[in-house]
Order: C-alpha cells, then sequence, then structure tokens
C-alpha cells in the first residue's frame, strides 16, 4: 500500500506491527528522531554536556553524548513533516506503520 502523503505536509506516523527487520527498524528510528518530543531528552542532555577535547593516542579525542534509541514498540508515535526522502522511507516500512494527517 502506497503512503499518499506529499512533501511540505505534516504526517502522524503510529507503529502498528512489531517491526522485525533491522533495515525497517533503522528507518523508523531515524524518522522517530525528526520529531522533537522524540529528541527531547537527547537535546537535555547535550544542553548540560561540555565538550573536553584531549589527546588519546596521538589524536584529538572529544566525548559525545550517546545517540538515543527511540523504542520502537507497537503503538509508538511521531509527528513527521514529509520530505521527497521521507516518502520512500514511509513507503518501504508501509507494512508496519499507518500514517494519518497530524
Amino acid at each position: 500500500m502506497a503512503i499518499n502523503a506529499k512533501p511540505g505536509q505534516t504526517v502522524r506516523v503510529t507503529i502498528n506491527k512489531h517491526v522485525n527487520r533491522a533495515s525497517a527498524r533503522k528507518t523508523l528510528e531515524r524518522l522517530f528522531m525528526t520529531d522533537r518530543s522524540v529528541t527531547e531528552p537527547l537535546d537535555a542532555r547535550s544542553k548540560n554536556f561540555i565538550e573536553l577535547p584531549k589527546r588519546r593516542g596521538g589524536c584529538i579525542w572529544t566525548k559525545r553524548p550517546n545517540k538515543l534509541h527511540p523504542e520502537l514498540v507497537r503503538g509508538a508515535a511521531a509527528t513527521i513533516k514529509v520530505t521527497p526522502q521521507a516518502v520512500r522511507d514511509l513507503n518501504s516500512v508501509a507494512d508496519c506503520i499507518e500514517v494519518s494527517a497530524a
């Protein structure tokens, strides 16, 4: 089933089936990370994080906050602004999600 969302639209993506494939899980993580409500914990940690570059093994090395992996369980939802790439991504995982207008 093709997703008929146009670029520039804002849509609500809801997971309605368990995601088995690793590639589909990565795609959904990437899409969910564009939602501000999902990325707020990372932003909060990043705001208080002070980067202290140091030499380690002859190279400059800087510790950064760890990446978040949103929980992709049945019923999880995110509001996404649709781009041409997002349309292709949504179509690739269309069997696991439900897309509705936001």
